[in-house]
């Protein structure tokens, strides 16, 4: 039974990895298929655990010391996993939103988002409207 969660641990850690790896090398389009299996061996995962709390309620405390130290191992490796993972995902973020501020900026200089109306006092306002900017994902 345990064996099981540590190979679905073990699993769930080594796909975590591979995505962070693919996030790192700018590899984006890999990374949809690791997210299904991801989300497959979280699932499994889940109803494992949930399985062994119905068959044995106090299995936790029923693991031998070296099942117990492996597993905390797998659990360890798997929050350093999506630790980075979510610090390489936070950067692309980032990345991304730079890159779309800039691109609305030099839109905005190139076409000239200013307007400028009388106002009912006769008095100037100035609107500085936002550029329409399409993205198309393939360059």
């Amino acid at each position: 039974m345990e064996t099981e969660l540590t190979d679905l641990f073990r699993s769930l850690a080594s796909i975590c990895e591979e995505e962070t790896a693919l996030l790192q090398q700018g590899r984006r389009g890999e990374v949809a298929g690791l997210v299904q299996a991801k989300t497959r061996l979280v699932g499994a995962v889940d109803a494992e655990v949930a399985r062994l709390d119905r068959v044995s309620p106090d299995w936790r405390d029923a693991l031998n010391g070296e099942t117990r130290a492996e597993l905390g191992d797998l659990a360890l490796r798997l929050r350093d996993a999506a630790r980075d993972n979510a610090a390489t995902l936070r950067r692309q973020i980032d990345l991304s939103d730079d890159l779309m501020a800039e691109i609305s900026a030099d839109a905005r200089r190139r076409r000239g988002g200013r307007s400028e109306a009388y106002g009912a006092s006769g008095a100037m306002t100035a609107n500085n409207l936002a550029v329409p900017i399409s993205v198309n994902t393939s360059f």
